[in-house]
């Protein structure tokens, strides 16, 4: 049981260290384009696709959004958003508590504020 144990620690840590070299430096905020989507609003659960490389803007709180298709970029400002995107892209998060859950291990992501994560999505 305790091989077992010690087998499934170092797998996961293998696993958060490679995704974690997905990190990358913050960019300047880019106002969003005429063809981009942009979901303001706290306490919101959106389901969205990405058409021609458009991009998605998430801006509030508590806000639930899974992204679909290629997407240009993604960016997350405000806290405890939970963003799932299945498609590689990059993704910027401002703010607190936000949680991005991946498909594309490949997806680059960044963060500027407090207790921001990335994750694999389990779905």
């Amino acid at each position: 049981m305790k091989a077992v144990s010690l087998a499934l620690a170092a797998l996961i840590a293998c696993s958060a260290t490679a995704f974690a070299q997905r990190e990358v430096a913050p960019t300047d905020f880019v106002q969003p384009g005429p063809k981009d989507i942009v979901i303001g609003g706290n306490e919101l659960a959106r389901d969205v696709s990405c058409t021609e490389g458009n991009s998605v803007y998430i801006e509030g709180q508590h806000n639930e959004v899974q992204i679909h298709g290629s997407c240009g970029k993604v960016r997350v400002q405000g806290n405890r958003n939970y963003v799932w995107v299945d498609k590689f892209t990059t993704v910027g998060i401002e703010g607190n508590d936000n949680t991005l859950f991946v498909s594309d291990v490949k997806t680059m992501y960044s963060s500027r504020g407090t207790n921001n994560r990335a994750e694999k999505a389990k779905h």
